[in-house]
This record gives structure tokens, C-alpha cells and sequence, in this order.
């Protein structure tokens, strides 16, 4: 059954349809959601891009009903450019994020990396959108672990441009904005995280069981959370997020 729903939610993703809310073979804990997420990268046939954490603000917990934040993969075939204009489905929602590319391994190890270790290990970071929605019918909210079987809910990620020197920001505490149609939606900053600083995300992923063999690679991309919350948007939407010297990100909708 796991392989089963593992295809579906793939073949949904990649035909940009929906399967039915109380789908067969729905996740009832966290460990067999993560194995569905395994086997749908595996019905992929793609290698991952990098990792996704959800839910890194402790108010959406009881949103989307989970306990703790979640990982979900990335893959190059939806990963855009900035500027580029997407096609949505009903209930797609825009999340404003740092992302961090890695320029070297972080290998899978019982011992935590310290921050200065993380830091070590990083090419770039850019500012950045999730798109974000269901393969399921029927909301995000109080999906639960049907989330993280689905990828974490991960539509696709647009990039800004990618900020080599970052010594001279305050990235435990770094103001960001989100407009949509050129009116401020909402302002946020990297402080709402769960993390001290943007690098400790990476610390997470990398003491999360999903990642016990595997680590982070050289050029994985991560998305360390949203600083603007989850906001909803419409086909004819244009969203801009405005990370001050860090630069902005945009992209259309259709």
C-alpha cells in the first residue's frame, strides 16, 4: 500500500491533480508518512535537490496538525528562476523563506554539528519563495501527516539571487516582506524561527531520522522556514519578497 500511495501522490504532483482527501492508505503516524515520502522520491526516479522544512513556527503546529517541524524533498525539475510565472491549483499558498545551498558534504554523524561547522560548509544563501499545497483534496490545515507523506506539501521553489558574503547580516534577525499585486501582504523576520539563526535549521535536518544515512550533500539546497507565514494565492497574483541588502525574489501566477 505504501508504494501505492507513494505513486499516486507522485503521479498528482507531476499531472498537477488531486487525489481524493480520505485517500487509501493515509498515514497514521509520523514514521509511516516518512516512508511514504521515501518511496515517493524512490516513484520519482529523480535525485533529491535539497530539503524543505515545514512547520519551523511553533503557531502552525496546531494549524496543520503535526507536533514538530518536517522535512520534505526537493527536486531540480521544480525548482524556478526568479521572475517566473507558474501555474496553481485551488489552495496553493506563497511562504517567504531563506534558503542556503551547501557547497560541501555535512555526512550523517551521531555527534551535532556546531554552527561554526554548518557555516563552513555553505556557498550561498538566497532569498526565496516556497509554493506550497496539497496533492489531496481539501485544506492544508489539520492534514497532519498526510503533509509529510506528500512531500511536505512542497509545489516549488523560486530563487533570488544567490548571496555569496553574507558576514555583514543579521541573520538571526532579519527583517523580510511579502507583497502581493504591489500592496505589503505581510512583513516577517528570520527571529519567528524555531532556530536561532538560519544555519541552525541545517543542525535540525542533519539530527533528523530521515536523513540518518544520507546527511546533506555539496549543492543541496534547504529552505530554513517562512518568515511571512502561509499566504494564500490566486491565478493573475504577482508576489514580491523584499529582502532588503539581501535583494528580492519574485514570481507570477496563472
Amino acid at each position: 500500500m505504501t508504494d501505492k500511495v507513494a505513486q499516486q501522490l507522485w503521479n498528482a504532483r507531476v499531472d498537477g491533480t488531486k487525489i481524493p482527501n480520505d485517500f487509501a492508505g493515509s498515514p497514521q503516524s509520523e514514521d509511516e508518512a516518512y516512508e511514504i515520502q521515501a518511496s515517493m522520491i524512490a516513484a520519482s526516479g529523480l535525485d533529491v535537490a535539497g530539503w524543505k522544512i515545514g512547520a519551523t513556527v511553533e503557531a502552525l503546529f496546531e494549524v496543520l496538525g503535526v507536533s514538530q517541524p518536517f522535512l520534505g524533498p526537493l527536486f531540480q525539475r521544480f525548482t524556478h528562476d526568479n521572475g517566473v510565472a507558474l501555474p496553481i491549483l485551488p489552495g496553493t499558498s506563497i511562504e517567504t523563506e531563506v534558503t542556503v545551498r551547501l557547497d560541501a558534504d555535512l555526512p550523517a554523524r551521531e555527534q551535532p554539528y556546531a554552527r561554526a561547522e554548518i557555516e563552513a560548509a555553505v556557498a550561498s544563501i538566497q532569498p526565496s519563495f516556497e509554493i506550497v499545497g496539497a496533492r489531496f483534496e481539501g485544506e492544508l490545515a489539520g492534514a497532519g501527516f498526510k503533509v509529510i507523506a506528500d512531500g511536505g506539501a512542497n509545489i516549488g521553489t523560486v530563487l533570488g539571487t544567490e548571496i555569496t558574503d553574507w558576514s555583514g547580516l543579521a541573520l538571526s534577525d532579519f527583517p523580510v516582506s511579502l507583497s502581493i499585486n504591489g500592496e505589503v501582504s505581510t512583513a516577517g523576520n528570520t527571529s519567528v524561527l524555531l532556530w536561532d539563526h538560519v544555519f541552525d535549521a541545517l543542525a535540525w535536518c542533519l539530527a533528523h531520522s530521515a536523513l540518518s544515512q544520507r546527511g546533506l550533500c555539496a549543492g543541496d539546497l534547504i529552505m530554513t522556514g517562512t518568515c511571512t507565514g502561509i499566504t494564500p494565492i490566486s491565478p493573475g497574483d504577482i508576489a514580491v519578497g523584499d529582502f532588503g541588502p539581501m535583494g528580492q525574489v519574485s514570481a507570477s501566477f496563472t
